[in-house]
């Protein structure tokens, strides 16, 4: 089977760890980003040091450097997302079976476990594989990290779209993937993830240490600065309350820890956690 991918420049902080997670398995990487550096809303993105990162962790020359039209203000940013997605896709399907579409900061601790359930996502004839991602929130005083988690401190998955699907497949919204069947991997028999249904099928269980570490907000100050901004759901948060709420979190792991039994919000429950050495690198 014949494995590429399409990474979007714009997002520096885990770009190293991420690409170089996968980047054994997969024979070629198509970069898609503005030409203009800009973001989807069209605000300035560190695209230029996004591209320069992606070199350093391209030592074999898969790369593929792919500038376009994907900024726009006038349209709402998650139709501009999902048409920039669907644009690097096509251009990482030529010549491949399959195309891993992964986020800069969303890290593959086993590419034997991934291949092995692409295999039988392969096996099943379904198109794309929706694998689990285990959410960090912020690196704490002592090293450790918040993670989300369940009501008693249990593995809670997360799914943003499929991470990789058969080449050609078109995409509804950002990375979802349109009427095809999907093989669904999670942590347990049944679904962890409270965006979805509790009966939502699991097709396959592997253990929460082989789950994609997914650094979303593990960051600094000034690359929150500009996640408020630049992200695709950047205009339905209040980032204001947001931003204090994961500066008290961080600086207060334990307690924040505590209170996830009686937090109702299921997005509000956290669990403090180490991570190999890859997550010990300041981004």
């Amino acid at each position: 089977m014949r494995l590429h991918a399409y990474v979007l420049a714009g997002d520096p902080a885990w770009i190293a760890q991420s690409i170089g997670s996968y980047y054994g398995i997969v024979d070629r990487i198509v970069v898609s980003y503005d030409a203009g550096g800009g973001s989807w809303g069209g605000a300035p993105l560190s695209v230029d040091e996004s591209l320069a990162r992606m070199r350093a962790a391209d030592p074999d020359g898969k790369m593929v450097f792919a500038p376009g039209d994907h900024s726009d203000a006038s349209r709402p940013v998650m139709t501009v997302e999902t048409e920039h997605r669907q644009a690097a896709l096509d251009a990482a399907s030529e010549g491949a079976d399959w195309v891993v579409q992964l986020d800069t900061d969303e890290i593959v601790p086993s590419t034997e476990v991934l291949l092995a359930q692409l295999r039988e996502t392969e096996r099943r004839a379904a198109g794309a594989l929706a694998f689990p991602m285990r959410n960090f929130h912020a690196r704490t005083p002592s090293g450790a990290f918040l993670e989300h988690c369940g009501r008693f401190w249990t593995t809670q998955s997360g799914y943003p779209g499929p991470v990789v699907v058969r080449a050609g497949t078109r995409l509804t919204l950002a990375r979802q993937a349109a009427d095809t069947p999907v093989h669904r991997v999670d942590v347990s028999p049944r679904n962890t993830d409270p965006a979805h249904p509790f009966g939502t099928p699991v097709h396959a269980v592997i253990p929460p240490s082989d789950a994609i570490v997914h650094m979303s907000w593990v960051r600094t100050e000034a690359q929150m600065a500009e996640k408020r901004v630049v992200s695709g759901y950047a205009p339905e948060r209040d980032w204001d309350r947001d931003l204090r709420r994961w500066r008290r979190r961080a600086a207060h792991p334990l307690g924040t820890a505590l209170v996830a039994p009686f937090a109702r919000n299921p997005f509000g429950r956290f669990r403090i956690t180490r991570l190999p050495e890859f997550a010990e690198v300041e981004p």
